[in-house]
């Protein structure tokens, strides 16, 4: 090997080093049960602005932080532990999209029966008549965007719970009818 090569080499294994590195700093660390700090103020309120945590934003990881926690993974579909661990801090922080990318599931791989079922990562105004009919019905707080994001898949998980349905987050026509029945359309 060429001196010039190994100085390539070397260099390319440096970049891939800092870029691990760098990677590894945007993780979340896991926040423990019983810990008073800034960062547990930070999840609560993020809980709190998305209907999960209703007590006094305290800076304590107590139990109606960790109860919110586990509500939260449940409706978002990640393991529910109530432990505010990478992957969940990310899906609350930064969105579920970041959160899948984290172990490699991608929303686009989701495998749908029809093409009309809508599901996590659709646009468009069969999503925008989603959202309408959901808040409607009182499950979507969000603005009709015609994206199905976090608050929509939330908001549909939290229907299909409520009327017996599988709780996937994919709406399809079970879902669909169900909805159009709950809103008189």
């Amino acid at each position: 090997m060429t001196p010039r090569r190994i100085r390539i080499f070397a260099a390319l294994v440096a970049l891939v080093m800092i870029l691990s590195a760098c990677m590894s700093a945007l993780a979340y660390e896991t926040i423990p049960f019983g810990e008073e700090s800034s960062r547990v103020r930070a999840l609560q309120r993020a809980l709190k602005s998305k209907g999960y945590y209703t007590g006094t934003i305290d800076s304590k990881y107590g139990q109606k932080t960790r109860s919110a926690v586990y509500r939260y993974q449940k409706a978002i579909g990640i393991t529910a532990d109530g432990r505010a661990g990478n992957k969940t801090l990310t899906a609350l922080y930064d969105g579920l999209a970041a959160a899948n990318s984290i172990d490699g599931k991608k929303a686009s791989t989701v495998v749908v029966k029809s093409s009309k079922t809508l599901y996590y990562g659709c646009t468009g105004a069969s999503v925008r008549n989603l959202q309408r009919l959901l808040k409607k019905a009182g499950y979507f707080k969000g603005s009709v965007d015609g994206k199905f994001g976090d608050l929509t898949i939330i908001a549909v998980k939290r229907f299909q719970w409520a009327k017996g349905l599988h709780g996937d987050g994919k709406v399809g026509t079970k879902t669909m009818d169900a909805l159009k029945e709950a809103t008189g359309t």
